[in-house]
């Protein structure tokens, strides 16, 4: 697939839009909000994603003009299409190299902030957008997925605003792809060793149709990657507990469980 520049004339567009679309959005119009917002260019690519055999450009844009490390825009053009804007309102979109060394290697496009992946090896083979969202210092970022519908135009398949990407994977009948991620970043309980339990969460994604959850195989992963299984939501009443190494060692244990517990083995757990 051919990775080149945009032309400036697209960003100008964008950021134009951007502008009105911001100015529109207050309830009283000044002098001062109808100059255009200042944006910075923060990555950029194009990129065939629907083998239409016409490259979709892809910015990513700061509206802090003096930041190039807070993409929170980001602007899609397809050929005989009118922009699609993607404003990040849980904040910028980070680096996949940060996120994860092993999705940025099979990343379609040489970004660092934009990945893409192909459900299959075909040449018509779906391609997706993943986006991962900057987390702070209380929480992990969004998660957001695109792929282009049948005119090529972008389509959200899935969001949210907190999401922690661990792996995307093609599906194995080349249908679509698998997401593995957490819904939160697990707390480190006071003693070393005991984390918040925070099980694995996967989404298949299929074609252009919203991602559906998987129970069977979060509940598969969850054992065989990090513990034993307590339901499919973060719950912050129970602990996971490492007595040994492996996944399959690690227990899931009440705070009153794990004290009584960690009472008679207090060797295998010191304090943090």
């Amino acid at each position: 697939m051919n990775v080149v520049g945009c032309t400036a004339r697209h960003w100008m567009i964008a950021s134009f839009l951007i502008a009105l679309q911001l100015s529109c959005s207050t309830k009283r119009v000044s002098a001062e909000s109808l100059k255009p917002v200042p944006s910075k260019l923060v990555e950029r690519v194009d990129f065939d994603w629907d083998h239409s055999g016409k490259p979709t450009h892809f910015a990513l844009l700061s509206q802090a003009p003096d930041s190039t490390d807070s993409p929170d825009t980001l602007t899609i053009q397809h050929p005989g299409i009118k922009p699609f804007i993607l404003m990040n309102k849980d904040g910028g979109w980070g680096r996949f190299a940060e996120s994860s060394p092993v999705l940025k290697r099979r990343n379609m496009a040489s970004t660092k902030r934009m990945f893409f992946i192909a459900a299959g090896p075909a040449s018509d083979a779906r391609v997706y957008l993943i986006l991962v969202g900057e987390g702070s210092s209380c929480c992990v970022g969004s998660l957001t997925v695109l792929t282009p519908d049948k005119d090529g135009s972008p389509l959200t398949v899935f969001h949210e605003s907190r999401h922690l990407l661990t792996d995307v994977r093609p599906l194995d009948d080349a249908s679509g792809i698998q997401l593995i991620a957490k819904s939160s970043d697990s707390e480190a309980w006071a003693i070393k060793n005991a984390e918040t339990y925070d099980p694995f969460r996967i989404y298949l994604l299929r074609d252009t149709s919203p991602a559906k959850y998987d129970l069977q195989l979060s509940k598969t992963y969850t054992r065989t990657h990090y513990c034993q299984w307590a339901g499919p939501d973060y719950n912050e009443k129970f602990g996971a507990i490492q007595v040994a190494d492996g996944a399959t060692n690690c227990k899931i244990m009440s705070r009153e469980q794990f004290e009584s517990y960690a009472a008679k083995h207090a060797a295998r757990f010191p304090q943090n």
